[in-house]
């Protein structure tokens, strides 16, 4: 209980402790008590801008990061990362773990397996890619384990994007299958459509963010 928002806490509190004194606790229903909590904190009565921040900021860092890659003389050396603009990629990374959670927040009850199967690839793969993006910044060999965090990332953000396409969200979706494809592409041709998958869907989000109207956040499981 003490998870959830004061707020969210005054409106349903007393519901809950009902539903969960006439209900044994088990495993699911803890969990579902967990993702609860924090979907009440990033999806409030207003919806949370965290993640449509963290979408725009994601997207700004990797249109960055692509300008700086075209601007060189030869293409890099794999996995394609330049090293003055590693702090611009390191950043986008960073941004896209909450990005991603709050697009899988969007599946509701209707995440299923796939759906949290892609979540737990994606934010796993996200976290070794970063570490690995940052000892790459310290200078330490980072050397494939880049390439295979990057890969299960996108495996896990690919999963996401066709669980939201089973739940109607096709275009959402669909951008973000087509940037988990880009994500594993050339670096030449990967980075450019990597950049510009996440600004679409970013320009998605902050749309909705504009007109979605205040949301009944009651227990997911009840």
């Amino acid at each position: 209980m003490g998870l959830y928002p004061r707020a969210w806490r005054n409106r349903y509190g007393a519901e809950l402790e009902a539903l969960l004194e006439a209900e044994r606790l088990g495993f699911r229903a803890g969990l579902d008590l967990v993702r609860g909590a924090l979907d009440a904190h990033l999806h409030p009565e207003r919806p949370s801008p965290i993640p449509v921040i963290a979408a725009v900021t994601a997207s700004a860092l990797a249109v960055a990061h692509t300008i700086a890659l075209s601007t060189q003389p030869v293409a890099t050396e794999w996995p394609g990362y330049l090293a003055d603009a590693l702090p611009l990629i390191i950043g986008a990374v960073a941004a896209l773990l909450p990005a991603v959670i709050g697009l899988w927040l969007k599946l509701g009850d209707a995440d299923g397996a796939f759906g949290r199967i892609g979540l737990g690839l994606a934010v796993a793969g996200h976290v070794v890619w970063l570490v690995a993006l940052l000892g790459a910044a310290l200078r330490i060999d980072y050397g494939p384990i880049t390439a295979i965090a990057a890969t299960v990332a996108m495996a896990g953000t690919a999963a996401l994007g066709v669980a939201l396409v089973g739940h109607s969200r096709v275009l959402l979706g669909g951008l973000l299958a087509l940037a988990a494809l880009a994500g594993v592409a050339p670096p030449s041709l990967g980075w450019p459509l990597f950049a510009g998958a996440w600004t679409a869907i970013a320009a998605v989000l902050v749309l909705e963010y504009g007109i979605s109207d205040p949301m009944d956040r009651r227990p997911r499981h009840a």
